[in-house]
């Protein structure tokens, strides 16, 4: 009997990786498939598919003893495309940070709960509406969300969803069904039916079994898929309630594994289903674009190493221009820094002193609004890797931070190919 392998797939903003695991969880081949540089246009439905069967192929020629028992994919939230009955391609894929839908997400506004996480101009049914107003569709059709849509290429039907896709398309994740309010809004036949990420949604069609060079008896299964933000979430090892991961990037970005749901729009705060726990989250607008504004990546760790924690520290909020989301919501709200660098190690302990103040405060609010107290953190993201930084915010908040497993999407995705979300109940 040969041995198994379970295959995750993430389709990102750049590019697609495939990861596949053993039994065990390990990793035994990784590919990435990079799209071509375009600052203007994402790849069509139709070329996704081509860069999905690529980087598939790549990966099956290194599993060539294996039986791939099953396949789940992330990618992009919020964007969403309409196909006919058969799965072909109605639209154009419209994507995560798509603007067109301004009208669209006015007339949600009117109708949909303040905290639905359809609201807004990027959200899945904005999109939708838009698609049905521009587009003369014909009278079956059905939306797909990006991961949806790659299902389909492998020999899912249409018609099939996850609820953290969904979610952004107005899926009431809290009553388990697309809520009444949708009615006035678009004909129910339209929106898939919604399952937890990682069930079966179908099996690998004999076209595409051909196509890939894929020989075994059983085919594998293809299993419902989930965001690109979850999968990666789920691939650091951050399953017990309590559990935190910090994202230290561009922006910073909280998520905590909780007891309760949180639902608070001002804020940009809401609940992504995991099993039988839930997963909030917030993003402040200070991160690492404050410190990259004043200095670059090798005088950030210069300067670094330079700092002395027992050194007294400004009381900085560093924005680069006014409005905060989380934990404050007030887009008005002024920065607190120098308007100019002072060109050394203690500027830059301020402001990294400032942006570990805002992680407290937002885990502080998650954990009032949750009711559930924080017990770890991981970091990801590029500041992760600042010791020192990372020093100071462990002296900041009082729990354990642990190492992260994995940071790859497709990792995750890989996980839920194997067990669903068996770690999350």
């Amino acid at each position: 009997m040969r041995n198994s392998a379970w295959i995750g797939i993430d389709f990102g903003t750049s590019g697609c990786r495939v990861c596949a695991i053993d039994k065990s969880g390990d990793i035994i081949a990784h590919t990435k498939q990079s799209f071509p540089a375009s600052p203007n246009a994402y790849p069509s439905p139709e070329q996704q598919s081509e860069f999905l069967f690529s980087a598939l192929k790549t990966l099956l020629s290194e599993l060539p003893k294996l039986m791939i028992e099953s396949i789940c994919i992330d990618a992009t939230s919020g964007s969403v495309m309409v196909c006919d009955p058969q799965g072909q391609p109605l639209s154009e894929m419209l994507m995560y940070n798509d603007q067109q839908a301004i009208k669209a997400s006015e007339v949600i506004a009117e109708l949909a709960p303040t905290n639905s996480a359809a609201q807004g101009v990027s959200s899945g049914l904005a999109k939708l509406l838009y698609l049905q107003r521009s587009l003369a569709l014909p009278e079956t059709y059905f939306l797909l969300h990006q991961a949806d849509w790659l299902a389909v290429q492998l020999g899912a039907k249409p018609g099939m969803t996850d609820y953290n896709n969904a979610l952004k398309s107005g899926f009431d994740v809290l009553d388990n069904r697309w809520p009444d309010w949708l009615e006035s809004l678009t004909t129910s036949h339209v929106l898939p039916e919604v399952v937890a990420p990682g069930t079966v949604i179908g099996k690998m069609s004999a076209t595409v079994l051909q196509k890939l060079g894929l020989k075994q008896a059983s085919p594998p299964l293809i299993k419902a898929g989930t965001t690109d933000s979850l999968a990666a979430f789920i691939a650091t090892g951050a399953i017990n309630i309590g559990d935190a991961v910090t994202s230290l990037g561009s922006t910073l970005v909280l998520k905590l594994v909780c007891q309760n749901p949180v639902f608070d729009a001002k804020r940009g705060i809401y609940s992504h289903k995991l099993g039988n726990r839930w997963l909030c989250g917030g993003a402040s607008n200070s991160g690492g674009v404050v410190l990259r504004h004043y200095f670059s990546d090798e005088q950030l760790v210069a300067l670094s190493q330079k700092i002395d924690l027992q050194m007294p520290v400004e009381d900085y909020y560093p924005l680069l221009k006014p409005g905060e989301r989380f934990p404050i919501a007030d887009p008005d709200y002024p920065p607190r820094m120098p308007p100019q660098s002072s060109g050394d190690q203690q500027f830059l302990y301020s402001l990294l002193s400032g942006i570990a103040r805002i992680e407290k405060a937002g885990y502080e609010c998650l954990q009032q609004l949750s009711n559930t107290p924080l017990s770890s953190i991981r970091s990801v993201g590029g500041g992760a890797k600042n010791a020192v930084w990372t020093q100071l915010r462990r002296s900041l908040i009082n729990v354990p931070f642990k190492p992260v497993e994995h940071t790859d999407a497709a990792f995750g995705s890989a996980l839920l190919a194997k067990d669903g979300l068996k770690l999350f109940q």
